[in-house]
């Protein structure tokens, strides 16, 4: 039973049968929030079951597709400008960057020119192929003597100093030492070993010296080899400070000895020459090829100095004894 109001009956909402007199119906539909080009359709609203049509505030329909099509253009020019600008540009200037560089143009793809492109490349990577193998080819050539063969008075290779038939090192350096606030000077040589380190970039003044103008270096060399010349190394005088290497060795001879007591096999003299390149390099005459496990410089002379000479690299090279 329906509730009934007191105030509509007194107004006459109500029939005799108790219903009210004014009904109102809708029909549902779902609304969709979407965005769309076309026109939304409108909603229907009945009411006392009478069906009416009411359009929804809608913007006018896009009719003309050319406009539509102008726009999808736009769209298309805006977000690939950049791209589009850099080709024209390149397609303008493509003779002058082919005339600077040297290379073909890629419109030279879209020309008919494709084979003589193709050919053009692979003939040019042939060159260049040609070049590099020649290249390697003569490295060996170029490099020095020293560079290309063994070198068996190589400290880190197993070489090693004698230090009982090599003369005693020149103590040129000082350095100080602070004791309690008093200062203490004291002298310092550098070892010998430092002749065979093998370092191909000398240095001013990282070498060993001897007192005196003559002296010895005997090196256990790293194998038992037929040595077939030695290479000997001093700064030149365009990197020495006072333009000039006095203390240079300038004549000198090289013994060969199987073991350390036995009497040494002179392989030859030879003369460094102090206007010459830093390591110079000199033959031991066919005769000599002995077998040597043990090698000694003896040093006769320098270029001037009557208080030291220096050394600063010693290389051996030859074959291995079989």
């Amino acid at each position: 039973m329906l509730r009934k109001s007191s105030r509509l009956e007194s107004s006459g909402y109500y029939t005799s049968n108790g219903q009210p007199v004014i009904s109102y119906k809708e029909t549902p539909y779902r609304k969709l929030w979407t965005r769309c080009r076309t026109p939304r359709p409108p909603r229907r609203v009945a009411l006392d079951n009478v069906k009416y049509e009411i359009p929804l505030s809608a913007g006018p329909a896009r009719t003309d597709r050319g406009v539509s099509r102008i726009d999808s253009m736009l769209r298309f020019a805006r977000k690939h400008l950049i791209t589009i600008l850099i080709s024209l540009l390149w397609l303008l200037c493509e003779s002058s960057v082919r005339q600077m560089t040297g290379f073909l143009a890629p419109s030279y793809l879209f020309s008919g020119h494709s084979n003589e492109l193709s050919e053009e490349a692979f003939g040019r990577c042939n060159d260049l192929m040609t070049r590099m193998k020649a290249w390697e080819q003569q490295k060996d050539i170029r490099a020095p003597l020293w560079a290309s063969v063994p070198n068996f008075a190589l400290k880190s290779a197993g070489a090693s100093v004698m230090c009982a038939a090599t003369s005693k090192s020149y103590k040129a350096k000082t350095g100080t030492l602070s004791v309690f606030g008093f200062q203490m000077r004291f002298s310092q040589a550098v070892a010998p070993s430092v002749v065979i380190e093998g370092k191909s970039e000398l240095i001013p003044g990282h070498c060993w010296a001897f007192s005196g103008h003559e002296g010895n270096l005997t090196i256990m060399l790293s194998h038992p080899a037929v040595v077939h010349h030695v290479t000997l190394g001093h700064v030149s005088k365009r990197i020495s400070p006072t333009g000039s290497i006095p203390h240079a060795p300038n004549v000198f001879s090289v013994y060969g000895m199987e073991t350390p007591d036995a009497t040494g096999i002179k392989l030859g003299t030879f003369q460094y020459d102090q206007d010459g390149p830093m390591l110079q390099n000199f033959n031991i005459p066919e005769e000599f090829h002995n077998i040597s496990k043990y090698l000694t410089l003896s040093i006769h002379s320098n270029w001037g100095d009557p208080a030291y000479t220096c050394l600063y690299s010693l290389m051996v090279h030859g074959r291995l004894a079989s």
